[in-house]
């Protein structure tokens, strides 16, 4: 049986608090924003690099393993050679083949390239997927740890450590360790991060 005097310090002993708050002064001068996590339109560009043919062109190109089911005939791209990037040609893939083991895309050129280069740069535009997201400045990578920080009800702000999918321009794809309607720091969430880690949280 429980004494008294274990009763009272238990009740009095404070919880451990692994939140990370910050004051009203230094949220606003940080800017610091939250954004929702919710299920929205990702745009992901395909980024790869190929040889360019004898004609100047096209540009064949293989695939990361990743990304290859994304990209389709007839998606726009765009290409540059890494020499130079003074120019950016318009381009549009024009076929998608496996090679044993690899896959290949044709990149055909809206003109011909005048770099000297045989190596480009490709950059594919595949078509928006919907999936449950979190904006990409929210994300965190430390120690092979992918990390956000998630809003409580009482205002402070706690790590959460979720799975990330494929990665957009501005959105990231949440795979586990977030739902929907929870909101995430994104402004600022460096500085929570270290604030979280000088607290010893």
């Amino acid at each position: 049986m429980a004494t008294h005097a274990q009763s009272v310090r238990d009740h009095t002993r404070l919880a451990p608090d692994h939140r990370t708050t910050v004051t009203e002064a230094q949220a606003t001068e940080l800017t610091l924003t939250v954004t929702e996590v919710a299920v929205r339109p990702l745009q992901i560009w395909v980024r790869t690099a190929g040889l360019i043919d004898a004609a100047r062109r096209a540009v064949d190109a293989e695939l990361p393993a990743t990304q290859q089911r994304l990209v389709r005939v007839g998606q726009r791209a765009r290409a540059f050679s890494p020499d130079t990037r003074s120019r950016m040609y318009q381009a549009e893939v024009m076929r998608v083949v496996t090679r044993g083991d690899r896959v290949v895309a044709t990149v055909a050129l809206m003109g011909q390239a005048l770099e000297k280069s045989r190596h480009f740069v490709l950059e594919i535009v595949t078509e928006d997927v919907e999936v449950l997201s979190v904006p990409n400045e929210a994300i965190i990578d430390t120690g092979g740890r992918t990390v956000v920080y998630v809003q409580d009800a009482a205002g402070g702000y706690l790590p959460r450590e979720i799975t990330p999918g494929v990665q957009g321009e501005l959105f990231t794809q949440v795979l586990d360790g977030l739902k929907p309607g929870e909101h995430v720091v994104t402004i600022g969430s460096f500085f929570i991060d270290a604030e979280h880690k000088l607290k010893g949280s």
